[in-house]
């Protein structure tokens, strides 16, 4: 039968991966830019050692990857796979591995992590870190027997929440679920080891709070931990209690016995109904948003023009879709044939999100404002929660041009300490003096219209900035 449940979850981490890279190929190019990961000793330190680092710097090493071609897709879906066969593996310890309706019930819970894979405030360090919980609740499982099982178990908790983070809270929970399900004989020591297993959950938080770990209690407990932002309904917190009443329902279901096709049916028809609402959570303005940034961030500027729609126009959108009229000598004769609303729609104020600094900063630096190209670019990265190598590379461009060769070098320093830019990285230490600099073409003639002081106020300058733009 576990050829079956290997051919099961095969077809669908294909299914998973071929949806995932049509619908969100330029999602995972666009979360991949935000953070800066270095692989020194020193970040790895400063990463790993603290109560859930260790499953943020994973999380952080695979997210390198998602600038390649189908890296996203592929680690996703290798991911929630993963934790679907862990899970079901997890589930079958009651129900018999004869047993495939488990393969549906571990089904559920992936298409969850799904919905959070497509979102930017999610930290994929939740994933790792329920990963690491399924593999502690199988380590346990696998010893519950033994009479001084509170010992693993007490140990298991403790390197969960250091290397997991709150996800070990999750893990406590389901030990405590295990114990009255599984230990009939005596539930006086039942009792007993809930009572350890929920101390020592507490000892870890005050530990936490006393060595300012986080002030934060909710941090240390619930899964907010894994959110950039606490806004909106939380779908770890559904996932969280899920597996949970599976274990609970696992048990009471171990006798029943569902038919194989019934199980192939249901993942089916849940598969088909995950990959038609999921896009759909989610704005057609957002999710081009992710595919315009690709086509700018890669200057082209033909593709832009090319997939504008007039449905999904907004500020930023025509803001990039002039530059790229621009860049291509047809802004003056095609900049009205599309829906225009005025002087924002040319240069629009800095919001303070990261998007509108990226757009802020390229425009800028396309029309030889090196300032303030410079300014939003400085502004946008120190806004950033992980970094942003986009605005690190600006940062270098503008620097160089401007001549501040030492500040330059200093970025440069950093992005070579990367795995996928440092090539480019290294590649700009041969423009570090003046007369380098002269053989660049681009670099050289951006210090020729040398302008602007990073004053930026397009309402104030607007012929200026359309002359520049024409």
């Amino acid at each position: 039968m576990w050829r079956k449940s290997l051919i099961y979850w095969g077809i669908i981490f294909v299914l998973i991966g071929i949806f995932l890279q049509y619908q969100y190929a330029y999602f995972f190019f666009y979360q991949e830019q935000q953070q800066l990961f270095l692989l020194t000793e020193q970040y790895a330190r400063d990463t790993i050692f603290v109560p859930g680092g260790t499953a943020s710097y994973i999380a952080g090493f695979l997210q390198q990857f998602y600038l390649l071609t189908g890296g996203g897709a592929f680690l996703t879906s290798m991911l929630l796979v993963g934790i679907g066969w862990i899970g079901g593996n997890l589930l079958s310890h009651f129900s018999g591995k004869q047993k495939l309706w488990v393969n549906f019930i571990s089904l559920l819970p992936v298409t969850g992590l799904l919905i959070l894979h497509t979102s930017l405030s999610y930290r994929l360090a939740g994933t790792i870190a329920l990963l690491m919980c399924l593999i502690g609740w199988q380590i346990y499982l696998k010893f519950f027997s033994i009479r001084y099982r509170w010992l693993l178990g007490v140990s298991l908790l403790s390197i969960l929440y250091l290397l997991g983070g709150s996800v070990y809270f999750l893990f406590v929970l389901g030990l405590v679920v295990l114990e009255w399900v599984l230990n009939t004989k005596s539930l006086k020591y039942s009792l007993l080891i809930t009572i350890i297993y929920l101390v020592s959950c507490l000892g870890w938080v005050i530990i936490s709070l006393l060595m300012h770990w986080t002030g934060d209690v909710e941090q240390i407990v619930l899964p907010d931990a894994y959110y950039e932002f606490s806004e909106g309904v939380n779908w770890l917190y559904y996932i969280w209690g899920f597996y949970l009443f599976s274990l609970l329902g696992s048990y009471w279901l171990q006798k029943k016995n569902f038919p194989l096709k019934w199980s192939i049916f249901l993942s089916a028809v849940w598969l088909g109904m995950c990959f038609y609402f999921v896009p759909r959570m989610q704005s057609k303005i957002q999710l081009y948003t992710y595919e315009r940034d690709w086509y700018l961030r890669n200057h082209q500027w033909k593709q832009i023009i090319k997939t504008f729609r007039n449905d999904l126009a907004s500020v930023q959108t025509l803001n990039v879709l002039n530059l790229a009229l621009a860049c291509r000598g047809e802004l003056g004769d095609k900049m009205f044939s599309y829906p225009q609303d005025g002087v924002k729609t040319l240069l629009a104020t800095w919001d303070n999100s990261l998007m509108s600094a990226l757009i802020c900063s390229d425009i800028c630096y396309q029309v030889g404002d090196i300032a303030s190209a410079q300014k939003f670019a400085f502004e946008g990265f120190v806004t950033s929660t992980n970094g942003n190598v986009r605005l690190l590379q600006r940062l270098v461009e503008t620097n160089i041009i401007c001549g501040n060769y030492l500040v330059a070098e200093k970025y440069i320093a950093l992005l070579e300490k990367t795995l996928f830019y440092k090539t480019w990285a290294s590649e700009q230490r041969l423009y570090l003096t003046d007369v380098a600099v002269e053989s660049n073409s681009e670099y050289a003639s951006k210090r020729l219209s040398l302008q602007g002081q990073g004053a930026y106020a397009v309402s104030s300058n607007f012929v200026q900035t359309l002359k520049q733009l024409t």
